[in-house]
């Protein structure tokens, strides 16, 4: 009698998504528990120093651009462009390696930036 193979069916995939949650979730609450948040001292409503507010991370890349650009470049084109060009990514597909490669320049500047923007 022959053996029928096994089929990967959904409860396979839900185990697995399950598992690799759980994991990151146990990683993070570890991450977190070793390690403290960077609080600042007690709010001043008198006023904050401009030098040590900064955006979320997510905008400190435009942030550090709009201290070395002009605003209209840093503020609006220069996103504008770069949504643009990533919300065509699927409808040029050029090449997949190209693809690729500008999703890539795009990510990396972005992170770039984020970094730049959090050291300075």
């Amino acid at each position: 009698m022959t053996k029928i193979p096994k089929i990967r069916t959904t409860p396979d995939l839900v185990r697995k998504e399950l598992t690799a949650l759980l994991a990151g979730c146990a990683i993070l609450i570890l991450f977190s528990a070793s390690f403290d948040a960077p609080m600042g001292g007690a709010a001043n409503p008198g006023g904050i120093p401009d030098e040590s507010v900064k955006a979320p991370w997510i905008f400190v890349g435009i942030q550090q651009m709009l201290k070395t650009l002009s605003p209209e470049l840093a503020g609006l084109i220069i996103p504008l462009v770069t949504l643009l060009i990533v919300s065509m990514i699927p409808f040029l597909s050029m090449r997949r390696t190209l693809d690729l490669i500008v999703f890539a320049l795009i990510l990396g500047t972005a992170c770039l930036l984020t970094f730049w923007g959090q050291l300075s």
